[in-house]
């Protein structure tokens, strides 16, 4: 079964596209392409069509040529812009990331395409119980025969019209991921030293 990740870059936080700043030698989006390269066969960036060259001069500067940009039309509701996606992507499993979460564990992301290869969605739950669409696993092809067939207005119709969902609670994550580092963002530059050293802080742990 094809898989692909998708990393969502749209500028997340007050200081715009902080996913552009330098994280240990590399822009953050990066971390998170990487990551999700490690259990994917196809790994796209999802960015606004205006920025789509800024975000290609980056993937080519640091040789990570493997990455796809899909440049999108609309990026200000999520659900039509996860849409546009799912439609420029070839997986038939693809697995999200927000492009600003550069700490989420690769075993969270492969936990993710596994259970999903027999489910129509995998969704994972914030610390407030909603879902965090950004960090889930779709079938591509169950979400687009929906979308084509019922034209659901946002992504809670969606799931209402799939049979296969699965949730994983967020306490549930501390199993694989004990420090919950899934939940860290980058919202501004001023939190790169804070998470440098807690990279550092984790290596030394292990």
């Amino acid at each position: 079964m094809r898989t692909t990740g998708l990393v969502i870059a749209l500028g997340h936080g007050r200081e715009g596209f902080v996913e552009l700043s330098q994280l240990e030698g590399f822009p953050v989006f990066l971390h998170v392409v990487r990551n999700i390269g490690e259990v994917v066969e196809e790994v796209a960036l999802a960015v606004a069509k205006d920025f789509q060259n800024v975000f290609a001069q980056a993937v080519s500067e640091y040789g990570f040529e493997e990455c796809s940009i899909l440049g999108l039309n609309n990026t200000e509701d999520l659900f039509s812009t996860f849409k546009e996606c799912l439609q420029k992507v070839s997986g038939e499993v693809v697995v999200t990331a927000p492009a600003n979460a550069p700490l989420i564990p690769v075993d969270i992301l492969a936990l993710l395409v596994e259970l999903c290869e027999k489910r129509d969605a995998v969704l994972v739950r914030d610390v407030k119980g909603g879902v965090d669409w950004l960090l889930s696993a779709y079938n591509r092809r169950s979400f687009m025969d929906l979308v084509e067939a019922r034209r659901p207005a946002g992504f809670e119709e969606l799931v209402d019209g799939l049979r296969r969902v699965m949730y994983i609670a967020h306490s549930g994550l501390k199993d694989i991921d004990p420090l919950l580092l899934t939940n860290i963002r980058v919202t501004r530059a001023s939190d790169i030293p804070f998470i440098e050293k807690l990279l550092k802080g984790v290596r030394r742990g292990r």
